[in-house]
């Protein structure tokens, strides 16, 4: 009974999550000798997990510090590998810093526990790992499905647009079925004319073929309507101006780019591979 009044006191009146990971250890030492320790450590863990996945969510989502994301999100799942939630977002996690073989891994964890995952999430990541084949099938199938959707009403056209943007674009920055992407692109901007985001994906598909000029055309409209600044799109728009030929346009965009997100290998790479065509700087 002492053990139950003294657990009540140190957990009942929690009033911050800092407060909680002072008192949890205190708890642990308290409760050792009423057989309830592993129960409170399994709490501790599972509070410490979830806090570190939502931190990890959060860091990507504001396109913050990737690395920190993976490193807290890889710490959630050694703390419970057999939370469903944690495996699921720390998938998307992976995914989302371009660590593919560890997200898709960690996804069909999740597959094989829940039954379902999401097809475009797989499919993208089968792509990116070289699975080309069940890549392509998975993402045709979910396009076929956002389509089958839309023909009965239950979704609008906004939403097919950005059904076709995201196939497109992942088609395009994967190298595979370049055509497609830019029907599924230049389909999604019919539909959402005027969207920066699905501007860039046509542009990058354009850059993809090699196309430069139309890629110019649709990621500098891209650049001027974003609304914040995108690391991804200004990344895009300084491998575009690259490869124009305008190397000081695209040295800036690059280095906006770097700035808005410092862990991004392809920027940091294009930046470095533009130093070798840049003209040395002139004594004055």
């Amino acid at each position: 009974m002492e053990c139950l009044t003294t657990m009540w006191r140190l957990f009942g009146r929690w009033t911050s999550s800092r407060t909680a990971l002072v008192l949890l250890p205190l708890a642990l030492l308290t409760s050792a000798g009423c057989g309830l320790a592993p129960q409170l450590d399994r709490l501790r863990k599972d509070y410490v997990a979830q806090a570190q996945i939502g931190q990890a969510k959060a860091q990507v989502a504001a396109g913050g510090d990737f690395q920190r994301a993976h490193k807290l999100a890889e710490r959630a799942l050694q703390l419970t590998p057999d939370s469903l939630p944690v495996i699921r977002t720390a998938a998307a996690v992976f995914l989302r810093t371009g660590a593919w073989e560890q997200g898709l891994q960690t996804l069909e964890e999740y597959e094989s526990r829940a039954g379902a995952v999401s097809l475009y999430e797989k499919g993208m990541a089968c792509l990116y790992t070289g699975r080309e084949a069940e890549g392509t099938r998975l993402l045709e199938s979910y396009l076929a499905d956002q389509r089958s959707l839309r023909a009965v009403g239950q979704i609008d056209d906004e939403s097919l647009a950005w059904t076709l943007n995201n196939v497109g674009y992942v088609y395009a920055d994967a190298g595979v079925h370049l055509t497609r992407a830019l029907e599924l692109t230049r389909a999604a901007l019919r539909l959402r004319w005027g969207s920066p985001a699905i501007a860039d994906s046509v542009a990058w598909a354009y850059y993809r073929l090699a196309r430069y000029d139309e890629a110019a055309f649709h990621v500098e409209q891209a650049v001027r309507l974003m609304r914040p600044p995108d690391a991804v799109l200004l990344y895009h728009a300084g491998a575009v101006h690259a490869r124009q030929g305008r190397l000081i346009l695209a040295e800036n965009e690059l280095r906006r780019a770097l700035k808005l997100q410092r862990h991004f290998p392809e920027a940091r790479y294009e930046l470095e591979r533009l130093h070798w065509q840049l003209p040395p700087p002139q004594r004055v």
